[in-house]
C-alpha cells in the first residue's frame, strides 16, 4: 500500500534561504512505497520567493508546488498546508533549515514503527559565522536547536519531553489534526513579531488528550543561524516573546515570583564567578518571566 507524504515549507520573504531548503528537499532519499511531494506556502512574500519556488520545482525529482496565503502568520501558513493536502503524513520544515538526505525516511520510519501521532526530529545549529564564546550549548534551546552530543549521550527517553520539541522539524499524521485540531491562529509569529507558542500549544494539546508524540533523533535538519541572532538583545527579545506566547496559550509554567528572584540571584553569582554563559541563561529566564506576566496582563 502506497503511503502519501507531503513536506510543507511555510515561508515569508526569505527567497535566498528557501532556495537552499528546497535544494535539500529535492535531494531527499524517498523510501520505496512512499509517494512524496513538497508544498511551499508563500505567506504574503513580496520578494523573489515565488520565482525561486517555481525555478526549484522545474528541476526537482519530486513534485513541488506553491500556494499563496495572504494572511500573515505562521499559524495561518501551517494550517493552509494542512487544508491543501490529503496526504497520510505532513512533515514541516522551516524555510531556513536544511534536511539531511535521510531526514524524511527516518522521521516516517520512527512514526510508523512507534505509531506516533506526531514526532519532532533533531535540529542542529548551522552557524553562519563562529558564535561568541558565551553562546554555549545551554543557550541553544533559546534558538530552538539541539545539543546533539548531549542528546546522544543521554538515555533515549530523556529527549521525550515537550521543551525538546521544535517545529522546524516535525511530522504529523493527517488524522492527528482531525483528532486534536490544528494550530491556534491567535498564536504564532507574524512578520517581525516573534511571539510564538502555536507549535508548543499544539504539542501540549496532543499529549494532554492522549495522543502519542515522540522524538526522532535520526531525523536531522540543520537550522541556519545568522549573525544577528547571536546577540544578547535578540535572545532577550525572543525569550520575552516566548513568555508572552506561553501566557496567551494558557500553558502550564513555573513563572512565579520565586523564579524571578532565583534567576536574578543565579545571574549575579554566575557573573561574579566569570561564567557569562550561565549569567546570560538566567538573564533570559528573567526575560521569559517578564514576558509571561506581560502576556497575562494583556490577556485579561
Amino acid at each position: 500500500m502506497t503511503v502519501k507524504l507531503t513536506i510543507a515549507i511555510p515561508t515569508h520573504n526569505r527567497a535566498a534561504l528557501v532556495r537552499e531548503t528546497l535544494a535539500s528537499i529535492a535531494s531527499l532519499a524517498i523510501p520505496a512505497g512512499v509517494e512524496a511531494d513538497c508544498l511551499v506556502i508563500d505567506n504574503g512574500s513580496t520578494d523573489d520567493t515565488a520565482a525561486v519556488i517555481d525555478e526549484s520545482a522545474r528541476g526537482a525529482a519530486l513534485a513541488m508546488r506553491r500556494v499563496f496565503e495572504p494572511r500573515l502568520g505562521s499559524s495561518f501558513a501551517r494550517n493552509r498546508a494542512v487544508d491543501e493536502t490529503a496526504s497520510d503524513f505532513i512533515f514541516f520544515i522551516d524555510d531556513d533549515a536544511l534536511a539531511e538526505r535521510d531526514w524524511a525516511a527516518e522521521l516516517l520510519d520512527d512514526m510508523r514503527q512507534r505509531e506516533l501521532d506526531a514526532a519532532c526530529g533533531m535540529v542542529i545549529p548551522q552557524w553562519s559565522s563562529p558564535p561568541p564564546k558565551w553562546l554555549g550549548p545551554s543557550l541553544w534551546v533559546k534558538l530552538a536547536v539541539h545539543d546533539r552530543r548531549a542528546i546522544e549521550s543521554a538515555p533515549t527517553s530523556s529527549a521525550e519531553r515537550l521543551d525538546n520539541y521544535f517545529s522546524a522539524n516535525v511530522g504529523f499524521k493527517r488524522s492527528a489534526f482531525a483528532r486534536f485540531g490544528k494550530f491556534r491562529e491567535d498564536l504564532g509569529v507574524v512578520g517581525g513579531n516573534p511571539i510564538s507558542g502555536e507549535d508548543t500549544e499544539l504539542f501540549a494539546r496532543i499529549l494532554a488528550r492522549g495522543g502519542a508524540m515522540g522524538f526522532a533523533p535520526r531525523a536531522i535538519v540543520h537550522h541556519m543561524i545568522p549573525r544577528e541572532r547571536m546577540t544578547r538583545a535578540y535572545l532577550r527579545r525572543k525569550s520575552f516573546a516566548f513568555g508572552m506566547g506561553t501566557a496567551f496559550a494558557g500553558l502550564q509554567n513555573h513563572n512565579r515570583l520565586d523564579k524571578l528572584v532565583r534567576n536574578g540571584v543565579r545571574m549575579a553569582a554566575a557573573a561574579m564567578r566569570g561564567d557569562p554563559e550561565r549569567a546570560i541563561y538566567h538573564e533570559l529566564e528573567c526575560a521569559n518571566f517578564l514576558g509571561y506576566w506581560r502576556g497575562r496582563l494583556i490577556a485579561r
